[in-house]
């Protein structure tokens, strides 16, 4: 009875640290993919928000050149 612990403790101490690596390797792997989709999701975040400026730059670009133009027109 005995010797079937022992060999099963040994088994188990065998068995163990590979098994907590392969744990630690899977959490670090599911850690990384769960990090570039909250940075690709940034990403597209700060893309519409630099298509929104542009938009908003252009606006205010024509309204300066209808504004010239005026001052131009006038005497």
């Amino acid at each position: 009875m005995d010797v079937l612990f022992v060999s099963l403790f040994s088994l188990i101490a065998m068995v163990l640290p590979i098994v907590l690596i392969i744990a630690v390797i899977v959490l670090i792997v599911r850690f990384i993919g769960r990090y570039e989709k909250r940075a690709d999701a940034r990403l597209e975040l700060e893309r519409q928000i630099a298509a929104h400026q542009q938009q908003q730059f252009d606006v205010l670009v024509e309204r300066l050149n209808r504004i010239e133009e005026k001052m131009e027109v006038r005497p």
